[in-house]
C-alpha cells in the first residue's frame, strides 16, 4: 500500500507597492464603460438626492485616482508615458527601438511616483 503524502504548496506573498495599487485603479479607469455617462444605465428621474452609499462614494474615490493617474502619466516624457502603458497593457508595442523598455521603465515609474507622491488624490498610498 502507498500512502499518498499531502502535498506541499509553497505560499508565496507578493506585496503590491503603491505606484502598483494607483497603476491598478489607472487601469481600470481606463476600461470603465462611458455608455452610462456615470449613472449606470439608470434614467436621471431616477436619481435621488439622498446622500451617496459606501459603494458609489469609493467609486468616485477611485475615478479620482484613476483620472489624477492618467492626468500625470499625460504628464512624462513620451517614452515614459508608453512604457507606464505598456506596464500596464494599455499598449501593446514598444515604439522605440534605440531605446531599452527595462531601463525606460524604472526611470517612468520612478518619475510617476514622485508626482503622484504630490498629488492631492495619490498621496494617501504612499503613507
Amino acid at each position: 500500500m502507498n500512502a499518498r503524502l499531502p502535498r506541499k504548496i509553497e505560499v508565496r506573498f507578493v506585496e503590491e507597492t503603491p505606484l502598483d495599487v494607483c497603476l491598478d485603479l489607472w487601469v481600470r479607469w481606463q476600461h470603465r464603460s462611458d455608455v452610462g455617462i456615470g449613472w449606470r444605465g439608470r434614467s436621471a428621474g431616477l436619481v435621488s438626492d439622498a446622500e451617496a452609499d459606501a459603494e458609489q462614494l469609493y467609486d468616485r474615490m477611485d475615478s479620482e485616482v484613476g483620472e489624477a493617474v492618467d492626468v500625470m502619466i499625460s504628464d512624462l516624457k513620451v517614452q515614459h508615458n508608453w512604457a507606464i502603458k505598456k506596464r500596464c497593457a494599455i499598449a501593446t508595442q514598444w515604439k522605440f527601438p534605440s531605446l531599452i523598455f527595462a531601463d525606460v521603465l524604472a526611470d517612468a515609474e520612478k518619475a510617476l511616483e514622485s508626482k503622484l507622491k504630490k498629488n492631492i488624490a495619490t498621496h494617501k498610498y504612499f503613507k
